[in-house]
């Protein structure tokens, strides 16, 4: 049986080393028995514990995983921000020089679950384009999640959070130093960082299926009407593309009002049960993943605690 190679890439710090630990596990279990992935973390230094443990996550599968460190000196002069928006964001611009063997590669935020497997993006016709992502919003002034750029002629703005990648292209037009460039430009204009440098960047991006980035509110909801996303995601998607996406998840992105689901009281049964499963060395909670969970706790208590499946 012949098998396809799928490389990965995940960037992330010590902050977020729970969620990561869910994601890459995820992602294993949904994997078919023909698909074998080959896992890419970058990181700005873990312990060899750290390294280890992730490394167990894929002990005695066909998988595997390799680690890059990066050196955050490369973003000296970048704008970024607080909470979770540090250099981090700008570690999956480097994916070109970083998997020099690799012709194509997938990048994917933490704040996932997979429920589906990848390997059918390594063969699709993204039609020219160096980079390919899920459309967020259509491009216009009136946009109510994304920011506006006058200098963005393109339909629409795409989200960052999972991206395929033609990684040839992308070092035939030096693409790693034109996002940097991008973002160094625009500096403190930049709100979502490494996501308006990515579409400020790239006027040609393919355009993946939304089941590649269903949000938690849109895969909860009982009807995607009902979804707090469904105003600006109606811009574009139809009702059959979103319950389509719904029926047939590969990915579930958890970015909205819900808040991060490690982070809170009311979490999704299937998210609890992977982070219990979460090896001791990668299981400790930060200070904010404590604030946040009382707070949840807290938000519940007020208004009744409802329950997500």
């Amino acid at each position: 049986m012949s098998t396809t190679t799928v490389p990965i890439v995940f960037a992330f710090d010590r902050r977020v080393l729970r969620p990561a630990a869910v994601a890459i596990r995820s992602l294993i279990d949904a994997a078919q028995k023909d698909t074998t992935y080959q896992i890419h973390i970058l990181h700005p230094g873990f312990s060899t514990k750290i390294n280890a443990a992730f490394a167990d996550i894929a002990k005695e599968t066909r998988h595997t995983v390799v680690f890059h460190k990066i050196d955050n000196n490369r973003f000296k002069g970048l704008p970024s921000g607080g909470g979770s928006w540090t250099e981090v964001v700008y570690y999956r611009f480097l994916i070109p020089e970083l998997l020099t063997k690799c012709d194509r590669a997938i990048y994917s935020d933490i704040d996932v679950y997979f429920k589906g497997d990848l390997s059918s993006l390594m063969d699709i016709d993204m039609k020219g384009a160096p980079i390919g992502a899920v459309i967020g919003e259509v491009n216009s002034p009136a946009m109510k999640c994304h920011n506006h750029f006058p200098e963005n002629n393109s339909k629409y703005v795409y989200m960052s959070g999972f991206l395929l990648m033609d990684l040839s292209k992308m070092r035939r037009e030096t693409l790693t130093e034109r996002l940097l460039n991008t973002a160094k430009r625009y500096g403190k204009r930049l709100k979502m960082f490494d996501l308006d440098a990515l579409n400020l960047t790239c006027s040609h991006i393919h355009s993946l299926p939304f089941e590649y980035c269903v949000l938690e509110t849109v895969y909860e909801e009982q009807s995607v009407r009902s979804a707090p996303e469904f105003s600006w995601l109606s811009d574009h998607y139809s009702i059959d593309d979103l319950e389509g996406a719904k029926i047939n998840t590969k990915i579930i992105h958890y970015a909205g009002p819900l808040g991060k689901p490690w982070r809170r009281a009311n979490q999704p049964s299937y998210y609890k049960q992977a982070l219990s499963c979460v090896p001791a060395t990668l299981n400790r909670k930060t200070w904010r993943d404590i604030r946040k969970y009382w707070s949840s706790r807290l938000a519940n208590m007020v208004r009744g605690e409802r329950t997500l499946r």
